[in-house]
């Protein structure tokens, strides 16, 4: 999502944000006055961004149903991750033609219907059983030791260079061959929503070296939905949280200035003023 804070500005005047102290509320994640941008990204392509496919698990490309239930859907991020992010994993399934551009993952708790209606899909995708795959070109800001920390209810998981670093999905949206192939040693953090937010790998990066990013997020049985993704560099200082987990910084690829969740305690705090990553999509 690519806005400036002077059109946060605008959105709040027109009633979309609510300012209430110094805390603002995210009331709508689709702005009524723009209707090609939302939380999920905009239509028009950017450098500095990720591009977003949505796949409908519930049915082929001609519409046809394919009978997913929450289980099989496991099963197919599974598939996803093991063949090494093969997209051909999902070429059995509806794929949506417009693709969205973001440049941050940071979902708040919502109704599972806005990623179908962001994407223009409402009338053809029903919001359960979806899967967004975000993917770019990237590079870290300066040389050093990362990792990505994220939650999801339900699905949240992220690749370098074809090789998964961060398996963060809500507890039954895992399968045994998911956990017995990717396991975080790291104490959880802070939480977000339902879950607490899951360390990733740790990587070892230099400044401009540019890498290949995929993320995927998604819904399974329907409801609500949130997706949060963030950053951490080894041997930074980042301040604490009331339980003494680290705030982090959003993973992001453009400046975004993000605002303020109401609901602290389900939707994580994030830190502010660290390095931006950037894009070579």
């Amino acid at each position: 999502m690519i806005l400036s804070k002077s059109t946060v500005l605008s959105v709040t005047s027109r009633g979309f944000l609510t300012a209430i102290g110094s805390v603002l509320l995210l009331a709508s994640p689709v702005r009524a006055d723009d209707p090609d941008t939302s939380i999920f990204g905009q239509k028009t392509q950017s450098a500095a961004a990720l591009m977003g496919v949505l796949y409908d698990l519930k049915q082929t490309q001609d519409h046809q149903p394919t009978g997913m239930d929450p289980d099989n859907y496991n099963h197919v991020v599974d598939a996803f991750l093991s063949k090494g992010w093969d997209e051909s994993v999902f070429e059995a399934f509806y794929q949506v033609s417009r693709p969205l551009y973001t440049t941050q993952i940071f979902v708040p708790n919502m109704d599972a219907a806005t990623a179908p209606e962001a994407f223009g899909a409402a009338q053809t995708v029903k919001p359960r059983l979806w899967i967004i795959h975000y993917k770019g070109q990237v590079s870290a800001p300066e040389t050093g030791t990362y990792r990505f920390w994220g939650a999801a209810d339900d699905a949240c998981d992220v690749a370098v260079n074809g090789k998964t670093v961060l398996v963060a999905n809500r507890y039954d949206t895992r399968t045994p061959h998911m956990d017995a192939t990717w396991q975080t040693t790291a104490p959880k953090g802070a939480q977000a929503a339902d879950d607490p937010l899951i360390a990733g790998s740790w990587m070892d990066l230099k400044a401009g070296e540019i890498i290949d990013l995929d993320v995927i997020i998604g819904e399974r049985p329907g409801g609500q939905f949130n997706a949060f993704l963030v950053i951490e560099k080894q041997g930074a200082t980042y301040p604490m949280d009331g339980q003494g987990h680290p705030i982090f910084p959003i993973f992001q690829v453009a400046p975004y200035d993000t605002p303020e969740l109401k609901d602290i305690g389900r939707e994580p705090l994030f830190s502010k003023g660290y390095p931006i990553w950037k894009s070579y999509q």
